[in-house]
């Protein structure tokens, strides 16, 4: 029997609520994670069936820390946000990193990724310039996959496919009450999408829960075994980017930071914020909150 600790945290989380974010598995020890091979990590991330577990393992690229590998329940990714925030948190817990260490390079399946620690709670790490790809003209197809209909969908900007390592097909609602009540459909996601570079649907509006929130946003992954994920750093990369060229948000400067709230809809409700600095967006931030949840062992027969 082979028994291997891990930490859980919720990363994302907004202070206002105390049950929040989006839950991880960290598997830290790296010496015990050398003994397990891929099925045995899938089947570990299946049976914890959080959106995503990670184990950590010793680099292989120069400069890196550690190299972080990411399990959904159905299949390994090779670049997530929260599972970055969440593992980098667990390393500095766990001594991995040193405790007066600002800012490491972690080793993920896109390559290194620059990851700060801004306070003891509060992770940022950087993304890729963002890809902005193919339109989409006709969203019929779309709007039956998440239970909307096409009047609900804003004309004020495009839908369109964005990318700082993971692909999104951003759809602009125009409505709260719109994005609340859209239901997924995870066949018709993954049918109705079959055409296009990605199946992973963002949905967002400008109307708000919060009054200091920028964006209310929900994620559709099915693809990745996730339907609905609580919170998606890999999405608030390319959903800021989007806000940025496309100047949606109102009394706003470019470059400030974009509150965005996540996670309402399925009981836990998040925060993100994504930061581009520059309008070269050569580089963009996305940071948020860790909470220590929980630590443990699994046991693996």
């Amino acid at each position: 029997m082979k028994s291997i600790p891990y930490v859980q945290t919720s990363v994302f989380v907004d202070e206002k609520y105390p049950f929040g974010g989006n839950h991880l598995a960290t598997f830290w020890d790296t010496s015990l994670n050398k003994a397990l091979n891929k099925d045995e990590m899938q089947g570990i991330a299946r049976q914890l069936n959080f959106s995503e577990s990670t184990f950590l393992e010793e680099p292989t690229m120069k400069g890196c820390r550690s190299k972080i590998r990411i399990f959904t329940p159905s299949n390994e990714l090779q670049f997530a946000g929260h599972p970055t925030l969440g593992s980098t948190f667990v390393a500095k817990y766990k001594g991995t990193v040193r405790s007066d260490e600002k800012t490491i390079l972690v080793q993920l399946g896109i390559g290194p990724i620059r990851v700060e620690y801004l306070d003891s709670n509060r992770i940022q790490m950087s993304q890729p310039a963002p890809s902005f790809m193919e339109e989409v003209s006709d969203t019929k197809k779309i709007c039956e996959a998440i239970g909307l209909e096409q009047k609900d969908i804003s004309t004020k900007c495009p839908v369109q496919v964005v990318t700082t390592g993971f692909p999104f097909l951003i759809v602009p609602i125009s409505t709260l009450s719109a994005v609340q009540r859209a239901v997924p459909n995870p066949n018709l996601i993954l049918e109705n999408l079959k055409e296009l570079s990605t199946q992973k649907i963002l949905i967002f509006t400008t109307e708000t829960v919060n009054r200091n929130s920028s964006v209310h946003a929900r994620i559709f992954a099915p693809s990745v075994g996730v339907l609905e994920d609580p919170a998606t750093g890999s999405a608030a990369g390319p959903l800021g980017a989007y806000l940025e060229k496309y100047n949606i948000l109102k009394g706003h400067d470019f470059g400030q930071p974009i509150d965005i709230e996540q996670g309402y809809e399925v009981n836990r409700p998040s925060r993100l914020i994504a930061t581009i600095p520059n309008e070269s967006m050569e580089e963009i931030y996305v940071a948020g909150r860790v909470r220590l949840v929980a630590e443990g062992t699994f046991y693996l027969n």
